[in-house]
């Protein structure tokens, strides 16, 4: 084998090999690619699940927060049925069951409760 015989297999080999790490970079940048989509989706879904429980919860503070008003026109209204209105508000039913047990708790002493 001559010397440019050789110099020709070694650029060669060197040739196959940068494509060959060219492959591979190439393949990496695809599987990172595919993880970081993979982990965009599950945060997104996580982000809209944590966006659900959010509106419920505001949801149901605004009605809390309803009938602590209706309660506190029911003390400032003598003879107002406070039970009436608790009851018989527009909200779900676990606000009611939360704001009963807000009163039970609290039994008078928090701002909203005392006369």
């Amino acid at each position: 084998m001559s010397t440019e015989q050789l110099e020709a297999y070694v650029n060669s080999q060197f040739d196959e090999l940068h494509r060959l790490v060219r492959l591979e970079e190439k393949r990496t940048l695809h599987l990172v690619d595919l993880k970081e989509a993979f982990l965009t989706a599950a945060a997104a879904e996580k982000i809209a699940e944590i966006t659900v429980h959010t509106e419920r919860l505001q949801e149901e503070m605004a009605c809390i927060t309803q009938q602590l008003g209706q309660l506190d026109q029911a003390e400032a209204q003598p003879g107002a049925g406070v039970a009436a209105i608790a009851q018989g508000g527009p909200c779900p039913r676990p606000a009611v069951r939360h704001l009963s047990l807000i009163h039970h708790h609290c039994q008078g002493r928090c701002y909203h409760c005392r006369h």
